[in-house]
């Protein structure tokens, strides 16, 4: 029976996977445009191989064609996440310089963890509609996790380089590849340059910070060989600088191609404004990581729905252990934090040069810097579309920043970033128009990447385990619609062994909604965990601020079928 089961999986993903070997016709979808003044048409599209040959309405069904029926679809090109890093997982362990806790987790650990779930983390990419990102430095070993995404099929675009060159090295990161490299000399700088050429990077990162015993102004002659050597080599060159006056501008006057994140210290003028748009300079605001930190230290994180379903719930499971890191072992910078309950919200100035870039014709491209404390890899990305709109941009522009505009930062407008013939078959069908609402997005009917179909709930399979970790995940968000999300219409909560409780998800709704609204300062530890067959049992430690209730132990069974909970059992 295995054997069979086993067969027929095999042979779904061969179907799917001959697709993009053979004509594929989608009919009678809303293509969504990139470009012009038409924000959208009714046409149909014709792909052979990897390759998009006609767009246009009314087209005769060829001899041995796939058919997809894309009416009442909307049909954009594959999105870009423009600032990502394989190096990093999203979670708590993963910055140690940032928050030191490698007496629970290693960062050689962290290091192992990531490597071994590099599949997963592409697989999450494509499961969003991500069919490019961009990997803005880390290690050497970056280079090999390329070379890997190109052999497989289930698997974004990806354009990256090796460490970035730096005036300044986190002293908890260094290894004997480490991903941030200081250098003290233009030759140091250089050497490093030619070191990634060999290995075809597709650009050179700088990180050139302010502050930390570094002075900007005698970093500035190795920015500028930087510069100067990487474009005689044909590379672009990003550059990470925050600091208007005493990085930024440095940055842009010596050659920078793209900024990598929003200008963050005060108002962007007319000279940062005048010299983006004459030397074509791209700018990637990474909205979201300027908010991700603080409010997993401040245990203020709110994830949205889609992050909590699309992100590797480990990942995501990390960030509430904050709440069960020992005050004592924190430095006083993240007490201090801590002991400010001001709601984290974006800084005013930054959504503020977003729209100013914006409305300036500069080219705004879409990146999250994925990887970094609490921004997840893949569905990160429609958090920092949220925090784009909350800036003022529009749909369309939001979307185009993500499309067209990366490809152009990459320099591969002819061959990505619109749905036109001669184009790479990158597309993502969706259920509902993101021209109406940018969230819509995430409502994925399907992705084609390089020709090949995918559909969602062949991407991305929800073990028992992923589903228990996703909705306790939920359960200490207070995240009442991710919560319910993995539990069928008809659950029913026992207490155990028969003692029905609820009945129904609507019942359930109203249950804990009243819970959460009266539980401050929730959490619930796992103490221990197994899993068998198709169901979860777990022993956990719940703590509130509900008098009587502050804290105590329960068990819980849970019982998954066909990828949702269906019943629980809980044991006093």
């Amino acid at each position: 029976m295995k054997k069979a089961v086993l067969l027929s999986f095999i042979s779904f993903w061969s179907i799917l996977n001959l697709y993009g070997q053979q004509r594929v016709m989608i009919k009678d979808g809303t293509i969504i445009t990139t470009s012009g003044k038409v924000n959208s048409f009714q046409a149909d599209i014709l792909i052979e191989g990897n390759k998009i040959v006609s767009v246009q309405p009314n087209m005769k069904i060829p001899d041995n064609s796939t058919v997809i029926d894309a009416s009442g679809k909307y049909i954009i090109p594959g999105l870009t996440d423009a600032h990502i890093h394989f190096f990093q997982s999203g979670g708590l362990y993963t910055r140690p310089d940032a928050i030191d806790l490698r007496y629970k987790r290693s960062y050689e650990d962290e290091m192992k963890w990531i490597k071994a779930n590099v599949d997963d983390l592409l697989m999450r990419y494509i499961r969003c509609g991500i069919t490019t990102v961009v990997d803005l430095g880390g290690h050497m070993w970056n280079f090999d996790v390329r070379s890997h995404a190109a052999e497989k099929t289930l698997a974004p675009r990806v354009f990256l380089c090796g460490p970035l060159i730096a005036s300044y090295q986190p002293a908890a990161l260094t290894t004997d590849d480490p991903p941030i490299i200081k250098v003290n000399s233009v030759e140091e700088a250089l050497g490093l340059v030619h070191q990634q050429v060999e290995k075809n990077t597709d650009f050179i990162k700088i990180w050139y910070v302010a502050g930390r015993g570094v002075n900007p102004e005698e970093f500035e002659p190795i920015v500028k060989a930087i510069i100067n050597e990487s474009h005689k080599l044909g590379k672009k060159v990003y550059v990470h600088a925050y600091e208007l006056d005493e990085t930024v501008k440095r940055a842009l006057k010596a050659g920078a191609d793209v900024l990598v994140h929003s200008v963050r210290d005060k108002k962007v003028d007319e000279e940062f404004l005048r010299l983006m748009k004459k030397n074509k300079v791209s700018y990637i605001p990474t909205l979201w990581v300027f908010n991700s930190y603080q409010s997993v230290f401040k245990k203020q994180l709110d994830l949205l729905p889609e992050e909590h379903l699309l992100g590797n719930p480990e990942i995501t499971g990390s960030l509430f252990e904050m709440y069960e890191t020992e005050p004592d072992r924190l430095p006083e910078r993240i007490l201090k934090m801590q002991a400010d309950t001001t709601k984290e919200k974006p800084s005013p100035v930054i959504l503020e040069n977003l729209k100013a870039v914006q409305q300036a014709g500069i080219n705004v491209v879409a990146g999250t810097d994925a990887g970094n404390i609490g921004v997840l890899h893949g569905p990160s990305l429609f958090h920092e579309f949220m925090l784009m709109k909350q800036a003022g941009l529009t749909n369309r522009e939001i979307l185009i920043s993500a499309t067209l505009n990366a490809a152009r930062m990459l320099g591969q407008e002819k061959l990505l970033g619109s749905v036109e013939a001669s184009k790479l078959a990158d597309l993502v069908v969706l259920n509902a128009n993101p021209l109406d609402n940018i969230m819509n997005t995430s409502k994925i009917h399907l992705v084609i990447k390089d020709g090949h179909i995918f559909y969602p709930d062949s991407i991305l399979r929800y073990s028992p385990e992923d589903l228990a970790r996703i909705q306790l995940n939920a359960y200490n968000e207070k995240d009442l619609d991710a919560f319910l999300s993995v539990y069928s219409d008809s659950i029913e909560i026992y207490n155990f062994p028969d003692e029905l409780r609820i009945k129904g998800k609507e019942e359930m709704r109203k249950l804990y909604a009243d819970f959460f609204s009266r539980a401050g300062n929730l959490h619930c530890q796992i103490l221990d965990r197994i899993s068998y067959k198709q169901y979860i049992f777990d022993k956990e430690l719940i703590n509130t601020d509900i008098p009587g209730r502050e804290r105590f132990e329960g068990q819980a069974i849970y019982e998954i079928k066909e990828g949702k909970i269906v019943k629980v059992w809980f044991v006093k």
